[in-house]
């Protein structure tokens, strides 16, 4: 039996800095602006691999520790969207977050409106079953604000640890209190409903404890994201109704040695990713995965070794659905008439605008005006 179709959304926290993870090698704008050891090289140790665009002899590159994504990009498997990003600018985490988060912006925003745009397409679409959205990381993110069906919270694996459902007393006691009446059924009834599933299908009886999850792949050790995303593997592969799941990854923050830094951000990104990707197995057709940012950095590095807040960024869009293998969008250059500011690299592409397709694209959500407000979204050509 068919799937519903499955997004997963990787944020990467901190401003992670888009023209390193997919650098423009050759141009000579980028190479004035940034010492060898923030760069990705065309020769030695620090050459990356060659992604198949051609963009006036520019040579996009990916960093050498993103090789597992390289060879899903080159499978076909995997889109770039470069210089994409806020279309209002902000340096601040906080703000950035927020508002890429809300998705809401000027006169679309209305007074007191605390939605997301992952809760607005799920009030949209009020999918079934019991788990329809997991948000893996230390707190819910404001995307899913306003969202009425059930989100579950994990932190590291303790959204399936013993003791994360309801006792038989406490379960009959929410039963007879509330029944089918009132604001609180539908939640209740979810909260009911992914209970008995974890208490009876995770926890072994017999054994006392819970079921082991075997992953059909090896997941890297000692990586921050290997466990998030063999949560959201596991629950996408014990069925439980799971439309949308959010996973963080932090530490993107590189205003002071990045080079030693990054080495290590990318290569766990890269790796704990194309893990996920290997266990799910078939059940890649029915998941799509985007990578993405509050903002990029800035074109200059600092004296500090690293590169300050910036604008433009790369989204990637991981999955079989897509025509990939692929950079998307405009490319605006890096030299001075280009930069945003006259430091940054320009959004070109409205972040809104990826994730749009992967709504229609992907989700077969027919109006993604419900989710960004008085938001009309250029084609972009990631499906067709």
């Amino acid at each position: 039996m068919a799937r519903d179709p499955i997004l997963v959304v990787l944020f990467l926290r901190g401003g992670a800095d888009g023209l390193a993870l997919v650098s423009p090698t050759s141009d000579p704008d980028f190479i004035a602006a940034r010492p060898e050891a923030l760069r990705v090289l065309r020769e030695g140790d620090k050459a990356g691999r060659v992604i198949r665009q051609d963009v006036a002899d520019v040579d996009f590159r990916f960093h050498p520790g993103l090789a597992p994504l390289a060879d899903l990009y080159d499978a076909g498997d995997l889109s770039l969207i470069h210089a994409a990003g806020l279309p209002e600018a902000t340096r601040s985490h906080f703000d950035a977050e927020a508002r890429i988060e809300r998705g809401l912006f000027g006169s679309s925003l209305p007074p007191g409106d605390p939605s997301g745009w992952i809760g607005r397409w799920l009030q949209a679409v009020q999918p079934g079953g019991q788990m329809p959205a997991l948000a893996v990381g230390a707190m819910r993110p404001a995307s899913l604000l306003g969202a009425q069906a059930a989100v579950a919270e994990a932190l590291g694996d303790l959204m399936l640890a013993q003791g994360n459902w309801l006792s038989p007393a406490l379960r009959a006691r929410l039963i007879s209190g509330f029944g089918d009446h009132g604001p609180l059924a539908r939640p209740l009834a979810d909260l009911i409903g992914l209970s008995d599933i974890i208490g009876g299908r995770l926890w072994s009886e017999s054994a006392g404890d819970l079921k082991p999850y075997v992953p059909a792949e090896a997941y890297p050790e000692n990586n921050p994201l290997s466990q998030p995303l063999m949560t959201v593997a596991q629950t996408i592969k014990e069925d439980l109704g799971l439309r949308v799941a959010t996973v963080d990854a932090q530490g993107w923050d590189t205003h002071v040695g990045q080079t030693w830094q990054f080495d290590g951000l990318t290569s766990g990104l890269a790796q704990a990713v194309m893990a996920f990707w290997r266990d799910l197995g078939p059940l890649q057709q029915d998941v799509s995965v985007v990578l993405m940012s509050e903002f990029g950095r800035r074109l200059r590095s600092n004296t500090g070794g690293g590169t300050d807040h910036g604008r433009g960024n790369v989204m990637m869009v991981l999955g079989p659905q897509s025509k990939g293998g692929r950079m998307v969008g405009a490319w605006p250059g890096l030299s001075s008439e280009a930069l945003e500011e006259g430091a940054d690299l320009a959004v070109v592409t409205d972040y809104r605008a990826v994730l749009a397709e992967l709504l229609t694209g992907h989700m077969r959500f027919s109006d993604p005006g419900i989710v960004f407000p008085g938001y009309t979204p250029a084609p972009l050509g990631l499906w067709g």
